[in-house]
């Protein structure tokens, strides 16, 4: 079997790291999400910084794998590595940059929001739809993209399910920059070759800074209240039905 995270080292200690499925759109299961965090804590010591890009161009990643749902509350389970996988990025001392071509849904725009830098192509495709699959989302995500865009434009992208372009995320200021689908290599390569040749203290420190102010506690009783919302949504029949549909719809395609 392939490794579904590859790791490359470049000049400089630029770390990257693939999310290697492509025959899924790089979609996201536990193993695949343990290996970014344990990378991450591995290696984000040494690197001078992180690239996260999926592999081919189709998708940066479609989120996390359906078949790996059951409709049911066990599937609130996959928080926990989702959310290591989050904190991994956050925490690593080294900056993180996320190559957003493609797909980006879901789960994998949890993982890109906690990255350091997003550049994009136009072509992004990039949607939350747990609504849809009768899903109340991690309410640490959602803290996160009030805190990126706005509540408005957040109950766009998840009561709306609205799905944005690269220049659409660009505008919301989910995504840091759009250059063309044939430029994003060299800009993402030319962004972390920047970083590493930089004073290695001071961009760790700029890191460490902007995370300590971006940060904002969220109240234990909040998250015990969000926590029954969700469970309550997993376990209804309504969140059965919309999982089965839309995991035929993907076995289709």
């Amino acid at each position: 079997m392939a490794d579904t995270l590859l790791r490359e080292w470049g000049p400089r200690d630029v770390l990257t790291l693939t999310l290697n499925r492509p025959e899924r759109r790089n979609a996201l299961d536990p193993e695949l999400l343990a290996a970014l965090a344990a990378a991450l804590q591995a290696d984000g010591e040494r690197a001078g910084a992180v690239i996260l890009r999926g592999a081919g161009s189709e998708a940066f990643s479609a989120g996390y794998d359906l078949s790996r749902l059951t409709g049911t509350a066990a599937d609130l389970d996959a928080d926990g590595v989702i959310g290591e996988a989050a904190s991994a990025l956050r925490q690593c001392p080294s900056p993180v940059i996320a190559r957003l071509q493609g797909h980006c849904h879901g789960a994998a725009v949890e993982l890109a929001l906690n990255c350091d830098l997003r550049i994009a192509s136009p072509a992004l495709r990039m949607s939350v739809p747990a609504v849809g699959l009768g899903v109340v989302y991690r309410y640490q995500f959602v803290a996160r993209l009030v805190q990126t865009c706005g509540l408005a434009r957040t109950a766009d992208l998840l009561l709306g399910m609205s799905q944005l372009d690269g220049d659409q995320a660009h505008t919301w200021g989910i995504v840091t920059e759009v250059v063309p689908e044939s430029e994003i290599d060299a800009r993402v390569q030319a962004v972390a070759d920047k970083l590493a040749s930089s004073p290695r203290a001071a961009v760790r420190g700029t890191k460490a800074s902007l995370n300590l102010l971006g940060s904002r506690g969220i109240a234990a009783e909040d998250l015990a209240a969000a926590r029954q919302l969700r469970v309550t949504a997993a376990s209804s029949l309504e969140r059965q039905e919309a999982l089965r549909r839309r995991q035929k719809k993907v076995s289709r395609n």
